[in-house]
């Protein structure tokens, strides 16, 4: 159960609908394809419980967006497709976005070793590349499989920031293989791109990524969360639900929490950031992914770079900037999941068919990718993906 909580660190009556669509053909979606989207979340459409928030576009015209359940139940806000969700790992394309950035701007290759703008990584006998971060084969252990110096949990709602991350996977002395010689989930690889960014750029890796990426796209509900005690406007609460089961995850991490109640609020206290730490909305996730079938911003360059496979001593080849190339019904997809404590992101995109699909939850067991999937289904059943 510590894996439940930590490892991921790694997802009334009902409302009228405030959906916001476009009602023209084709960028409407006949009614009763829309009814079948919103049945997927209907259990969730009230504002006594965690919900959702869902996007769809194809090339430059939004299908669909909605919202569904509350974004905070201390005082029954609905959640809309402006609401700000912790995106979670869903974070890493961003960050490897930056690096695709600087690659343009001739600062720096995919073989440049980490070392230059990271000396601690010296020590180690292999040479650990650029690459070898963006592409989850460093050989690095991640942070949270091994211990706090405090003795403490890596859970969030205990504080610790990117720099304990780093050193903590650090203080081992050697590699736990070869980079490039194995693939291994690793939110270390890219909080030490973010080291990479800093260092050539001279500026706090939020700062570059509003200036050089959110700005330019118009993204202006998405950050970098830094800094705890930011306000963050439109923010969501994240909930986990209050069975037994959550209950002993909590209790073996040492928090004292009681039976009574239906949800569990969990505040994000850990400011890390780099393979998570990125709030964003449906709606600025949907300006993202109609980029990538405009190509307005980082042309062609940028888009080869995002969707660069490289193939290791291993079978995998699937990885590319922060994304994955998958099938779903013999449609090539790229994706990323995310969830963490109270969280749950998909943002999946079908590059032949120029759909790209976006669910958000602030419920730990939300399974956004699943529900994303539905959606998928509904759109397949209208002939649409």
């Amino acid at each position: 159960m510590k894996n439940l909580l930590c490892c991921f660190l790694i997802f009334f009556p009902l409302l009228k609908s405030n959906a916001q669509n476009i009602t023209k053909h084709p960028g409407s979606l006949l009614q009763k394809y829309k009814n079948k989207i919103d049945i997927i979340f209907e259990k969730f459409n009230k504002l006594n419980s965690p919900g959702f928030a869902i996007g769809i576009i194809k090339d430059t015209t939004i299908l669909y967006r909605n919202g569904y359940g509350s974004a905070n139940l201390d005082y029954n806000i609905p959640i809309t497709p402006n609401s700000v969700f912790d995106i979670a790992s869903v974070s890493k394309q961003f960050t490897a976005a930056c690096i695709a950035l600087l690659i343009m701007d001739k600062k720096l290759t995919l073989d440049t070793p980490v070392q230059k703008f990271v000396p601690e990584l010296s020590k180690y006998k292999d040479t650990i590349r650029i690459e070898h971060l963006l592409y989850n084969t460093s050989g690095l252990t991640d942070y949270f499989k091994l211990p706090r110096k405090n003795a403490r949990s890596w859970l969030g709602f205990y504080y610790f920031d990117i720099d304990e991350a780093i050193n903590t996977s650090l203080s081992q002395d050697t590699l736990a293989f070869k980079p490039g010689d194995k693939w291994d989930y690793c939110n270390v690889n890219y909080m030490l791109l973010t080291k990479v960014v800093e260092k050539i750029s001279g500026m706090p890796f939020s700062d570059f990524i509003e200036q050089r990426l959110f700005k330019p796209l118009d993204m202006n509900s998405t950050i970098v969360n830094d800094d705890i005690t930011e306000i963050v406007k439109n923010r969501v609460t994240p909930y986990n639900e209050r069975t037994q089961l959550y209950i002993d995850a909590y209790k073996k991490e040492g928090i004292k929490i009681k039976s009574k109640g239906k949800w569990i609020e969990h505040h994000r206290n850990s400011p890390h950031y780099g393979g998570s730490g990125v709030l964003s909305s449906v709606n600025d996730l949907l300006k993202w992914s109609k980029n990538f079938f405009t190509k307005i911003f980082g042309g062609e360059e940028f888009n080869n770079l995002m969707h660069k496979t490289m193939r290791f001593k291993y079978e995998m080849d699937n990885q590319a900037f922060g994304l994955y190339f998958g099938k779903y019904k013999n449609r090539t997809f790229v994706a990323w999941e995310g969830a963490t404590a109270g969280i749950s992101s998909q943002l999946i995109r079908f590059p032949k068919q120029k759909i790209a699909i976006v669910v958000l939850s602030n419920l730990g067991s939300g399974k956004a990718e699943e529900k994303a999937y539905k959606i998928a289904d509904v759109l397949i059943d209208a002939a649409i993906l």
